[in-house]
């Protein structure tokens, strides 16, 4: 019995958005914020990709057919699932945000080529362990972090 791992990897995807979503509606409740059918568009297109994105290149993905969603349903959308911590927002050097959603993720990190903008993610618990621990020393209550290094991949060349 073969497994297709495309079928899966898809199911895993919406499981991993239904379970999200009654979270995300009882976050938008609590903030006395609309709950519709684009956002739950936006919502289900974010948790189906697996990559880095820019929030201009979402709105364009839904800027026309069946799920068509306005380019600042797509911008308030993220701002809230950033703030309800299913997104995290991260800006390369060149003060662009990109988005990955982190629901259900374990915490990494990000590597970020400077002549590719390429982005490496990496997962170290010796580090994470390193942060919580300095935040106990100071006795500060840590709500998340994140850490991006830019740098450059060996032998690459500028972006042009």
């Amino acid at each position: 019995m073969s497994s297709n791992p495309k079928k899966n990897e898809i199911a895993a995807v919406d499981a991993s958005a239904n379970e999200a979503w009654p979270l995300f509606v009882e976050f938008l409740k609590n903030k006395d914020s609309r709950i519709t059918q684009a956002r739950r568009i936006v919502f289900n297109r974010v948790f189906a990709r697996h990559d880095h994105f820019r929030a201009d290149d979402l709105a364009a993905e839904l800027s026309s057919g069946p799920n068509h969603v306005s380019r600042g349903t797509v911008y308030r959308t993220l701002d809230l699932m950033t703030e309800a911590g299913f997104v995290q927002k991260i800006r390369d050097q060149d003060v662009h945000a990109h988005y990955e959603h982190i629901y259900g993720h374990g915490r990494h990190h990000h590597l970020i080529c400077e002549n590719t903008g390429e982005f490496i993610e990496f997962s170290s618990k010796v580090i994470s362990d390193e942060i919580d621990c300095i935040c106990k020393k100071h006795h500060f209550k840590q709500r998340f972090h994140r850490l991006v290094v830019f740098g450059t991949i060996a032998n690459t060349k500028t972006k042009a």
